[in-house]
């Protein structure tokens, strides 16, 4: 085969292993992950140009500031932003909540990897003022059929979704919703 070919040959196969690439984790982590269920604070979507999609936050993205360990406090004073945290869960009530914010990766299985954008006053009404640490884990849109995100868009304005989230060494992938009654 001419050297031109092969060179054309592996410039198509490069972006095609590299797409294939990016679904490696979250095909892994559905497939051997472990199922945790995150409660939901309110939040009012709107977008036309999306379709159908519910967005999320949960109560696990603002936590309480007590629940940060001193080290990734004094790593935010030296001015350290978007910080890798890890954040262990426990399962409460049938509910998975946090119990800390750690720069170290815990010796449970069972946690998120995150990132620390900042120490601030709350954004939730029930807790307005109160200083949580702001955590994402970008699980903050979930995708629905046409027609079917109403019901779904009226329960996440009052907070009453439960998010089912794969969890495997600590990269997290929404699965399901369900309604909480």
């Amino acid at each position: 085969m001419p050297k031109r070919a092969q060179q054309l040959i592996l410039a198509c196969l490069i972006p095609v292993g590299i797409l294939l690439g990016m679904t490696i984790t979250p095909l892994y982590t559905l497939l051997v992950g472990e199922e945790v269920v995150l409660r939901t604070v309110p939040v009012d979507p709107t977008d036309l140009f999306r379709g159908d999609y519910v967005v999320l936050r949960y109560e696990a993205e603002e936590l309480p500031s007590t629940l940060v360990d001193e080290d990734v406090l004094s790593q935010l004073d030296k001015g350290g932003d978007n910080l890798d945290v890890f954040v262990p869960l426990e399962l409460q009530n049938g509910i998975h909540v946090p119990t800390k914010v750690s720069l170290t990766k815990p010796d449970t299985n069972l946690y998120l990897k995150g990132k620390l954008q900042y120490i601030g006053p709350s954004w939730t009404t029930d807790t307005a003022g109160v200083e949580v640490a702001h955590i994402s884990y970008s699980l903050d849109k979930y995708f629905v059929e046409d027609n079917t995100g109403l019901e779904l868009e009226d329960a996440s304005r009052n907070g009453d979704i439960l998010a089912k989230v794969k969890v495997k060494n600590g990269y997290a992938y929404l699965v399901d919703l369900s309604i909480e009654n």
